[in-house]
């Protein structure tokens, strides 16, 4: 049951989400015909929505199911790597079939890979790389953090962390990656966080319904 705080918030995150009051070009472009454009069907939909197990986002124990990703996100995650079409991407936490299945749709030719915290010395992803953080233990919440932090720090990026509600460690990293940077913006329905993480993006953040 959504908290009165969420329904007070419902009319300005639906005109946000409608591009209203958003002056940013990008931030407008992004948000009208890759965030929130859900009219046109693209290709790779279908097969999408056939490895998606859930309609609505995921509780807890699903999420290490691996059966936490809704259609609608899923898709959300394949225009995002249609419209930056990175050459390198990379997930935190297993993806498993969905993401995937997503990849070889979106962007074929891109360099995949995990990232592992008891990796020494992991190498950072190249300058406008995707990160897809899906999921992290306790035991790795430092490093996951520290890798963030040190992308943003020193190329453009664009982040995704998926599951802020579900996972209260995830919340604490986007609050601690996005609180930090002094550049970029962030788009969130509360659940899902894109960071687009670019030194030509000045700090702004919006809250729209995905």
């Amino acid at each position: 049951m959504k908290s009165l705080k969420e329904i007070m918030q419902y009319p300005g995150m639906w005109r946000t989400s409608k591009g209203f009051g958003v002056h940013s070009p990008f931030a407008y472009n992004f948000i009208t015909r890759v965030i929130c454009e859900h009219e046109a069907a693209y290709y790779a939909y279908s097969e999408i929505a056939a490895f998606c197990p859930k309609s609505k986002k995921a509780t807890f124990n699903e999420i290490f199911a691996g059966r936490d990703m809704s259609i609608s996100e899923g898709q959300l995650i394949f225009r995002i790597l249609c419209y930056f079409n990175p050459g390198e991407v990379v997930e935190i936490g297993h993806g498993h079939e969905v993401t995937g299945v997503i990849l070889r749709n979106a962007v074929p030719n891109a360099r995949t890979s995990n990232f592992h915290h008891s990796r020494t010395g992991t190498p950072l992803p190249d300058s406008g790389c995707v990160i897809i953080a899906n999921q992290c233990s306790p035991d790795e919440r430092d490093s996951v953090a520290k890798y963030l932090k040190e992308i943003v720090s020193s190329r453009d990026a664009i982040i995704i962390m998926r599951n802020l509600r579900s996972v209260p460690l995830f919340a604490g990293i986007w609050k601690e990656i996005t609180e930090s940077a002094d550049h970029g913006m962030t788009f969130t329905d509360g659940w899902t966080g894109i960071f687009v993480a670019r030194r030509n993006l000045p700090r702004m953040s919006y809250r729209l319904l995905m």
